[in-house]
């Protein structure tokens, strides 16, 4: 039987800590070069696969974890890997409840045995069984992120659809001392052996941040909170556990859109050894060895698992995936490359220990492209460069201007303009080179500060994915940037907006040695939902008796996406709209000839699909 590994070892993090001052009260011996060095910049390139989740982090050269890098959102701000819901529940990109501990276990351990680290308190339901999605007591409020898509069994784009309506969610509560140490303790159903479920007992602690995009204090219908008061204390608690999350989280990268991540050394961090780390996962990733029957949807044997908490798809494919890149900080810069993974994690996050790369994990990016080790995309054989600037070309920053001609508007077609804003600037330049990079933030309150810029989201584009403002491409084998060139004017559209909300809007440009220029704002605010009658299919709409039936969709949506792209069939659909009325209204009353076009249609149906 696997045996669960404590997550959290409080003899091995004081004898880690005590080893670490002792380095450094020996000016870190255990490096070769005891010279302190400048404000360094390194800079982190690579190119991510569709909705991979990642996190990079520096360790010294003896495995000690120094600082959390980047992490992307679904982990540092969403809280996946700590909410409401048992650790083998279903799950999907948009799903509010299961919590995903293998999404990067071996960052989580790692950064939780650092010197001096803290656990996060564990999120659980407030009054439900962990293996349980079904409502039993009042205790969901409006969620504006989260949604259920029980629908979407088999559908691998579930992430980029959109919520249909408001979704209420149980946002949750810390577990207690008083929950443990009840008899038998507090525990989740769990299937070491595939259709037995057996309990699985749980610690106080988490080895990862609980969700920051809430304050709290949501109503119920009746006006009440229905919120528990540990809500309110989510962002605060994360903040005080991991003081950096703020800064290290970022949106989740555009697929196959090379990313720059720039980490500015601390000062006073000495030449040496380094290395730089990534972990990437995805869902659904599946290959023939961890493969959906493999870790199949639990077995919903009503005393763990509810209906609820089964239906939807089983997310756990191939585990995470780990890289490195050793580099060495000295006083003449440099650039280190990676081509290959060096190991993989556990697949449910029940220890951080890094597997030995092996052939379970697919490392085919011409037959697989995007999956197992391919999730940092290969090119030139090249999966990410580490660079840094030598210390004299930082000895005087450049100053960094303030972005002009800031300004964003609502989107002009009312289709969208409830979700999407447009924006646009004039880009700027820094002692003679355009900007390295700009970094766009949203916000419900003002951002005016410091603080408030790095305690804002990332914009995120206007598209079905949820994206950050991607706009300057990057070349991850140099590791530099294409800005937009100085004095022209950049447009962009803001999305994942909610409607009818004022929203407050911030950029600034970068520039090289990590330095960043002021911060610019505007507002804008959203309209409320323009609710459209759906274009109709008036023969399949007869046929099938709704306008919202399944194949009357398929076929609608066909035509939206095929029909009405091409010159023919605009044609088509025109030649259709004159005539489809009149058939649909001989039909309509008569069932033996809606059965009759039902037939005659299906091909059509399962042609679209």
């Amino acid at each position: 039987m696997i045996r669960e590994a404590a997550p959290y070892d409080f003899a091995i993090v004081r004898a880690r800590a005590f080893v670490f001052l002792a380095l450094v009260s020996l000016g870190f011996a255990s490096r070769p070069n005891t010279a302190v060095a400048q404000t360094r910049v390194l800079q982190i390139a690579y190119t991510p696969t569709k909705r991979a989740q990642i996190a990079i982090w520096i360790e010294s050269a003896d495995g000690t974890f120094l600082r959390t890098i980047m992490l992307t959102e679904a982990v540092g701000l969403r809280g996946i890997g700590n909410r409401p819901g048992a650790l083998q529940m279903n799950s999907a990109f948009r799903h509010p409840y299961g919590r995903r501990e293998g999404v990067l276990p071996v960052w989580a351990y790692r950064r939780a045995a650092a010197p001096g680290a803290q656990l996060f308190p564990r999120v659980i339901f407030q009054n439900r069984v962990e293996g349980a999605a079904s409502r039993t007591t009042e205790d969901s409020s409006r969620e504006d992120y989260f949604c259920l898509s029980f629908n979407e069994t088999n559908n691998l784009n579930v992430d980029a659809t959109s919520c249909a309506s408001v979704f209420n969610s149980d946002k949750g509560r810390f577990l207690t001392n008083a929950d443990v140490t009840n008899v038998p303790g507090y525990s989740e159903g769990f299937e070491y052996t595939i259709g037995t479920s057996v309990p699985r007992l749980l610690s106080r602690m988490s080895l990862y941040p609980m969700r920051r995009d809430t304050m709290g204090g949501g109503l119920h219908s009746s006006g009440t909170v229905i919120d528990t008061p540990d809500v309110a204390t989510y962002i605060g608690v994360a903040r005080s556990v991991m003081p950096d999350i703020d800064a290290v989280t970022r949106a989740t990268a555009a697929a196959d859109t090379p990313q720059l991540i720039t980490f500015t050394f601390p000062a006073d961090w000495p030449f040496g050894d380094y290395v730089v780390w990534f972990e990437a996962n995805t869902e659904r990733d599946f290959n023939d060895t961890w493969s959906e029957a493999a870790h199949p949807t639990p077995y919903a044997d009503g005393v763990y698992w509810d209906g609820w908490a089964v239906t939807g798809y089983a997310y756990r494919g191939q585990p995470s995936v780990v890289y490195n890149v050793p580099i060495h900080l000295d006083a003449n810069g440099g650039q280190w490359t990676m081509s290959n993974a060096v190991g993989f994690g556990e697949l449910q996050g029940l220890d951080g220990q890094l597997r030995p790369l092996d052939p379970t994990i697919t490392n085919d990016p011409i037959v697989s492209p995007g999956s197992g080790v391919d999730r940092l995309r290969i090119s030139g054989g090249i999966r990410a460069s580490v660079s840094t600037d030598s210390v004299d070309a930082c000895m005087v920053p450049p100053t960094v201007p303030e972005v002009s001609g800031f300004s964003i508007e609502r989107f002009d077609d009312p289709k969208h303009s409830h979700e999407w804003a447009s924006a646009h600037f004039t880009a700027v330049q820094v002692d003679g080179e355009d900007a390295s990079n700009y970094q766009v933030k949203i916000s419900l309150s003002p951002i005016t500060t410091e603080t408030e810029f790095v305690q804002a989201e990332d914009a995120k584009a206007a598209s079905t994915e949820f994206q950050g403002v991607h706009l300057c491409p990057v070349n991850v084998a140099t590791g530099s940037t294409d800005c937009p060139t100085a004095g022209t004017t950049v447009a962009f559209d803001i999305g994942k907006l909610l409607f009818s909300t004022h929203y407050y809007v911030a950029i600034r440009a970068t520039g090289p040695c990590g330095t960043i220029g002021p911060i610019t704002t505007a507002e804008v605010e959203t309209t409320a939902i323009n609710f459209t009658t759906v274009a109709p299919c008036f023969v399949a709409t007869a046929a099938h008796g709704s306008a919202m039936a399944a194949d009357v969709q398929a076929l609608r949506a066909y035509r939206n996406e095929h029909l009405m792209t091409t010159a023919p069939g605009r044609a088509f659909v025109r030649a259709y709209y004159a005539i489809g009325p009149r058939f649909a209204a001989v039909i309509a009353d008569h069932a033996w000839l809606r059965s009759i076009a039902r037939a005659v249609l299906r091909p059509f149906v399962q042609a679209s699909r």
